[in-house]
């Protein structure tokens, strides 16, 4: 079965405060929020999902999460 894949944004991201959003409208976005990953677009913006709708690969980490609700980080 697919893993679903979760994103946390990154401290050094100009996006970071976004995380915010998501933790104070979990029913909305979740927490670590729920993305997808897109590939051929026209702008580096590949990671679809969250408060900002949208970031790059550079601007978050990427996690799954186990049946024990341990998140993995994938590197």
């Amino acid at each position: 079965m697919p893993q679903q894949i979760y994103a946390k944004i990154k401290k050094s991201s100009k996006y970071y405060d976004q995380n915010s959003y998501a933790q104070g409208n979990t029913s909305r976005w979740g927490w670590p929020f729920l993305v997808n990953i897109i590939s051929g677009g026209p702008t580096a913006y590949v990671v679809i999902g969250g408060p900002g709708g949208r970031y790059r690969l550079a601007d978050v980490n990427l996690f799954i999460i186990d049946d024990d609700g341990i998140e993995m980080r994938i590197r």
